[in-house]
């Protein structure tokens, strides 16, 4: 119990001084945190974690009062098995463990959050959150499909995956997430977003209920 509201009266960070940071140093960060105040490096842990010290990058789209575990998840992933970085050691259900390497990573996250400027207006904080979300979409494997003339297989999953959600989400959390994404991509001038998405809702038209 102790555990659990030591990481719930985490002080999240001005916005301002994390927003143009990326998700992997904000990550390492967040478990490197964790460490030191002699929390255990769960994954569920890191997820509130990461979502009370950066609640801007680590929120559910369109739901900005809850975590974003998948995106959390991911990070994870990559800071463990990418052979260039493993920065982590462990496993998703065992927990996790710092490297040598990630303890590097995170006195190198440490001063890229003292160094940003905290002079950012909350109109560009907004429009960074705003490229953030599209240019994971751009690396999403259903974009990389569709740019190169594989479309149609894409999968649910990977359609499910682009709307930052999964197979189990909500239908309805995943209609809204796409609205919000098309936004992005209309206010972004991201024409081809927007025409992935269109040929999405078309191809995915049953499936959620469009």
């Amino acid at each position: 119990m102790k555990e659990r509201e030591t990481i719930e009266n985490l002080k999240a960070f001005d916005e301002s001084k994390y927003i143009n940071v990326d998700l992997d140093h904000l990550i390492m960060y967040s478990v490197g945190y964790l460490k030191k105040i002699g929390v255990d490096l769960s994954l569920e842990n890191v997820v509130v974690a990461a979502f009370r010290l950066f609640p801007k990058k680590f929120s559910l789209l369109g739901f900005p009062y809850y975590p974003d575990s998948l995106r959390v998840y991911s990070c994870l992933w990559r800071c463990t098995t990418d052979k260039k970085k493993q920065w982590l050691g462990g496993k998703i259900r065992q927990g996790f463990i710092i490297t040598e390497r990630g303890e590097k990573f995170i006195k190198e996250a440490e001063a890229l959050l003292k160094e940003t400027s905290i002079r950012q207006s909350k109109a560009m904080s907004q429009t960074r959150r705003k490229e953030a979300i599209i240019a994971e979409v751009s690396k999403s494997s259903a974009f990389l499909k569709y740019i190169n003339g594989q479309g149609e297989s894409i999968t649910e999953a990977e359609f499910c995956f682009l709307l930052q959600g999964t197979l189990d989400s909500s239908k309805d959390i995943l209609r809204e997430n796409f609205l919000l994404l098309r936004q992005y991509a209309e206010e972004l001038n991201r024409k081809d977003i927007v025409d992935l998405l269109d040929w999405l809702k078309i191809k995915f038209k049953t499936f959620l209920n469009f």
